[in-house]
């Protein structure tokens, strides 16, 4: 299959011809895809399923590695770190997996207060999380919760996301249209480490 893409330069207007590479068959069954994530290396690609699993192939080969199951809800965001699988979910959960074993290394429990996970980052020592209208804080070298911000957003926080260059900053935004930029350093809570808020309309 070829796709033709017109792409202007700075000199003219050209159509360049992308074709497929490769394909992977499957066997999701009847399960579709929520995220696709490929390692930084390109050796592995992670897809979360409708089954509350996330399967591991190769981009390279379509060969499949094997599963990871655990969550009993809907994963909502997988990343990787080395050869580690990280994934949040609404069960309130965010877990860590040994990309070769397969095996869960790591859990975080958000779930007691009824929270639902949407999203996670890490920082330098902390992991961040969106849970329901919270944004809540670890310290992820010990699992030990060290805040979490309830008075910030009104509604589900989406996203959160710690700043590449500056990671004792962290941004979360929210379906109640607000992104709020945080200041994670010291003793963390919503009126002292609360730098900015902005207001979008969709």
């Amino acid at each position: 299959m070829e796709v033709e893409v017109e792409v202007e330069s700075q000199q003219n207007r050209q159509a360049q011809r992308f074709g497929l590479k490769n394909s992977i068959p499957t066997n999701f069954g009847s399960d579709y895809v929520f995220q696709i994530v490929p390692k930084v290396d390109w050796t592995a690609i992670a897809v979360s399923l409708s089954t509350n699993t996330v399967k591991l192939y190769s981009p390279v080969t379509a060969q499949y590695y094997g599963e990871f199951k655990g969550h009993t809800d809907t994963v909502n965001q997988i990343a990787f770190s080395s050869d580690l699988l990280h994934s949040c979910s609404s069960d309130g959960t965010i877990r860590s997996w040994d990309t070769r074993s397969f095996q869960q290394v790591a859990c975080i429990d958000a779930s007691d207060n009824g929270q639902e996970v949407f999203s996670f980052s890490f920082g330098d020592h902390l992991l961040a999380a969106g849970c329901k209208e919270q944004v809540c804080l670890w310290d992820w070298r010990n699992s030990k919760q060290v805040a979490c911000l309830q008075e910030s957003h009104m509604d589900d926080v989406t996203q959160v996301h710690f700043v590449p260059n500056n990671r004792n900053k962290l941004v979360s935004a929210s379906v109640d249209g607000l992104i709020c930029l945080f200041n994670t350093e010291g003793d963390i809570n919503d009126d002292d480490h609360l730098d900015s808020v902005s207001f979008f309309f969709f």
